[in-house]
């Protein structure tokens, strides 16, 4: 299995048949059937289903499109990673982030920082960001914390720095909304998208125990782009959780969306804290541990 079978399988999937794949490709019908048909020995099991001039995934092949696609996105970004050490040197300091919110403390961190210090950032799931910063790979990371659940980093070898205390809100949709709050029982009808650039389930969870047991709702789903997210939520087909002051720096009016509270008792707080190795001697650490600190 390699990265052009890889990105072939996406291709017939993206164009619905063999015939289209080979023509976009200058390549007979028949060498992509072959290819696939490797692919599928090679794996061991079958990823579409054949009809006369029809083919359509298998049950195995939905499943191989997520895992295709995450290879795939780690292919390319561990060769853009690799391709900023040919023209940055060595990296000094190496921070993750996981959403455009925890980007806004990277920018003025970055603002802050003297100009020699050479910098990698990197946007990652938070599951992915925790276990980088425990091997090393990265020196320490923004993460959302202290909503739905709190994780007890110490246990990890981990420092966990407090940098930003937020409530969550939640956006709707301008058509939708005309309302101060919003009612608990929307979200039983209508899906809960958040965004995350890697499959992750961590903020999933974390809004789903937020709520504890208060409503179960319809559905929550991950989406690969941000402006993704604000296009399913400005268009009324999704709801999604915000922090509120943080958002007001990303709101623009094009998006349509209304941020509003939850009708309901239960605290919807949340933190966003820095993370990183308790023992790690990373030359620009000391410099972010202080900024984050005073600032």
């Amino acid at each position: 299995m390699n990265q052009e079978q890889l990105e072939l399988f996406l291709e017939v999937i993206q164009l619905g048949s063999f015939q289209k794949v080979a023509e976009k490709r200058y390549v007979s019908q028949r060498a992509v059937s072959r290819q696939i048909q490797r692919l599928e020995r090679e794996l061991n099991t079958q990823l579409f289903s054949r009809e006369k001039n029809k083919i359509t995934l298998a049950q195995a092949g939905k499943f191989f499109e997520q895992r295709c696609r995450t290879m795939l996105k780690m292919v390319n970004d561990t060769e853009h990673e690799l391709h900023r050490f040919s023209y940055r040197g060595e990296t000094q300091l190496s921070i993750g982030y996981f959403s455009p919110f925890d980007a806004i403390f990277i920018h003025d961190l970055m603002a802050a920082l003297p100009q020699e210090i050479n910098t990698f950032i990197s946007e990652e799931g938070v599951e992915h960001l925790v276990s980088d910063v425990m091997l090393g790979s990265l020196d320490c990371a923004i993460i959302l914390d202290n909503y739905g659940f709190n994780y007890d980093y110490s246990k990890m070898g981990l420092e966990a720095i407090p940098i930003h205390q937020d409530k969550m809100v939640m956006g709707i949709s301008e058509h939708l909304g005309q309302q101060e709050k919003i009612d608990l029982g929307l979200i039983k009808k209508m899906p809960v998208a958040y965004y995350s650039n890697e499959d992750s389930v961590y903020l999933k969870h974390a809004f789903i125990n937020s709520l504890q047991g208060v409503v179960k709702p319809l559905e929550v789903l991950r989406v690969d782009s941000y402006e993704q997210l604000q296009l399913l939520v400005g268009s009324g087909q999704a709801l999604s959780f915000y922090p509120q002051k943080l958002v007001q720096r990303l709101q623009r009016p094009v998006e349509r969306i209304d941020y509003l509270p939850l009708k309901t008792n239960v605290e919807q707080n949340c933190e966003f804290k820095l993370i990183y190795k308790r023992a790690s001697k990373a030359p620009g650490l000391k410099l972010v541990r202080d900024y984050f600190r005073e600032n």
